[in-house]
This record gives C-alpha cells, sequence and structure tokens, in this order.
C-alpha cells in the first residue's frame, strides 16, 4: 500500500458532477484504509455535509471562491497545506482543477499527481489551437491522467506524449427513493432534466424540445445557475409555465428519477454524463444529444433510449415521442451499468494509486 495518504483538491463543493464523485471516492478510499484528506478552497455549494465523517475536511483560511481565474491562484493558496500534509498522491477532480498542477509539485514533490480528465481536453473550433499549449503547460506537473473515455485517453496520448493515461469510470451513487414525495403526473409523459443552468448543458434547447413535443409531457428542471432567470424567461416567451417546473438545486436526484419516465439531457459536451448512468440504474431511458462518446456505450440497446445527432428540437421531439411510446425494460437498464458500480471503480484507482 503506498498511496496511504491521498489528498483530494476542490474549487469548492458545488452541486455538480466532478464534486459529486471526488466526495464519493473520497468515501470509499477511507472505507479501504486510506487516510483521505479533502483540501478546498470555499465551503459554497452545498455538498460539504455530504463528506463521509472518516475524511478530512481541511480549508484555506481565507477562502478563494470560484470566480473566472480563481483556479489559477488556487494551487499557490494550498500549497502550504499540501507541504505539511506530505501525501503519497494527489488527485485533481476535473479539467478545473489542471491549472493546481505546478504548485502542488513543488510542495509535495514526491507524491503522485492524477488529474481525472472530465470533459474533452480541448474545444473545438479555432479556440483549440489557443487552448493546446496552455493545457501542455500546465499538465507538465501531471504524473497520470484518468481518462473517462478512450477518446479522452486517444486525445491526451497525442498532446502529452509519454505521460501514462488510464481509462477509469466514474462511479454510478444511487439513494433510495423509498420514501418518494414526487407523485407523477397521471396522463403525461413525465420529463426530467438537469443541470447546472449555464450555457454547456443547453437548457433551452430542452424548453424547445417541450414545445416541440406533439404528444402530452410535462418537463422539470432541476438544477441551478447563472442562467437562473434567462430560464424563467424563455418559460415564459414560449408559454410552458403550465409544462414546466424548475425545482432548483436538489439533495439527491434519485426520487425525481423514480417519478420520471425518462431523462432528457442536451448538453453541448460533456465527459461521462453522471445523471444518464443514474437514469438507467433506475430504469429510466435516456434522450440525449450526441455529447459525450460514452454515451453510445451506455444506451446501448433500444429500450435504454435514443442518442441524437442533431441539435434540432424537432429531432429530439421526435425521439422522445419514440421512447415515450416504447415498453419500460428497468432490468435491462440496471445491467448496462453494472461496471460503474462504485467499489470497483474506487479500487481501480488505488491500484493504479499504489502501482510501483
Amino acid at each position: 500500500m503506498t498511496a496511504q495518504r491521498i489528498l483530494i483538491c476542490l474549487q469548492d463543493f458545488a452541486r455538480g458532477g466532478t464534486e459529486r464523485i471526488a466526495i464519493g471516492l473520497a468515501q470509499s478510499w477511507a472505507q479501504a484504509g486510506r487516510d483521505v484528506t479533502i483540501l478546498y478552497g470555499s465551503a459554497d455549494g452545498g455538498l460539504r455535509d455530504t463528506v463521509d465523517p472518516r475524511v478530512k475536511l481541511m480549508a484555506l483560511e481565507p477562502p478563494v471562491p470560484r470566480t473566472m481565474l480563481s483556479r489559477l491562484g488556487l494551487g499557490k493558496a494550498m500549497a502550504p497545506q499540501v507541504a505539511a500534509l506530505k501525501p503519497n498522491a494527489i488527485f485533481l477532480p476535473g479539467n478545473h482543477h489542471l491549472p493546481l498542477a505546478a504548485a502542488l509539485r513543488r510542495a509535495a514533490p514526491n507524491a503522485m499527481i492524477v488529474m481525472k480528465v472530465s470533459n474533452p481536453p480541448l474545444p473545438a473550433g479555432l479556440a483549440r489551437a489557443f487552448i493546446g499549449p496552455l493545457f501542455r503547460h500546465f499538465a507538465k506537473s501531471v504524473d497520470g491522467f484518468a481518462a473517462l473515455s478512450s477518446a479522452f485517453a486517444q486525445e491526451i496520448e497525442s498532446l502529452m506524449p509519454g505521460k501514462p493515461v488510464r481509462v477509469l469510470h466514474d462511479p454510478i451513487y444511487l439513494r433510495s427513493a423509498a420514501n418518494l414525495a414526487i407523485p407523477p403526473r397521471s396522463g403525461v409523459c413525465n420529463i426530467l432534466w438537469a443541470g447546472r443552468l449555464e450555457p454547456q448543458k443547453d437548457v433551452g434547447l430542452a424548453l424547445q424540445t417541450l414545445k416541440a413535443l406533439a404528444i402530452p409531457a410535462h418537463l422539470t428542471l432541476l438544477g441551478d445557475g447563472l442562467l437562473r432567470d434567462w430560464t424563467d424567461r424563455k418559460i415564459a416567451r414560449l408559454g410552458l409555465q403550465d409544462r414546466v417546473t424548475r425545482v432548483g438545486a436538489v439533495p439527491a436526484i434519485d426520487p425525481y428519477l423514480a417519478a420520471a419516465d425518462m431523462l432528457l439531457l442536451t448538453s453541448r459536451y460533456e465527459g461521462q454524463p453522471a445523471v444518464v448512468g443514474e437514469a438507467l440504474a433506475h430504469g429510466v431511458p435516456v434522450v440525449t444529444t450526441d455529447c459525450s462518446a460514452m454515451l453510445r456505450d451506455m444506451i446501448a440497446i433500444p429500450a435504454a433510449g435514443r442518442v441524437v445527432a442533431s441539435h434540432d428540437p424537432r429531432d429530439l421531439a421526435a425521439a422522445v415521442a419514440q421512447v415515450a411510446a416504447a415498453p419500460r425494460l428497468p432490468r435491462e437498464l440496471v445491467a448496462l451499468v453494472a461496471r460503474f458500480e462504485p467499489a470497483r471503480c474506487a479500487a481501480a484507482y488505488l491500484d493504479w494509486f499504489d502501482a510501483p
């Protein structure tokens, strides 16, 4: 056991997939007997109280709240605590945390630094040529990359030749929905959408899809973010006030999935969208844009839903209608996500951390 002391560095406790997965892995690693610490810049976000008590929490003083450029100085702010902790392994849980690597390397020169590639490493289009050199600059201090898909792994290998890359899946965490407080609406297709209200998630496309639907349907929106007011105005402009419920951020998605007929994902890009795995694990089919290389592996049978190549709301609406008319096969859907069992995913990381 070479990675006895594991440090996870987080910007904050935002209610996103990156943070939820990091907290879940921390719990699994602590259960396996490791000394796990989460060092964070700010307690903002609401997930701090979900951390397992066996995991140590260490806050920066003064805090470093999330801003457009906050991550550029976050590593330097964390360096004194990192040096004192003397970790064997440092886990950066997503692309957002890459700029921390250089300062962490100086603070803990003997630690293994692993970063999870949670989204495409480089954007599409003209920005790709500009971001590529920046990525290589920051990534020099990373010892290895955990890629969520083989496509991400290939891109990292081309960007950083010689750096170890492993394809490691994000675990899927479920909570009991036994105390269901969200009764499904009868006579309509209950569609669930979940994500941050930010441009990447394209909530506007979800609303336009509902508008284009020819079947009775109701859309529940889970999540909060910068586009909160814009979303409310968009709902009003499309005349969807009676067909949309905007709930905001919730502590657990499971009760809402239990009441849903399907999940709608409209993102422009994703890594391994955890919400898709959570839906399938609840026996709920998914209609999604083609926003992740993982999706066609996850939605591997017709009963699991549809991956729609276009971002045309009429195409998404047609897919929603097809899935709504098909029989539900929950057992078959649950079997699709067995490989994302938490203990198995967490152990794969520990095997890597412990490798000589």
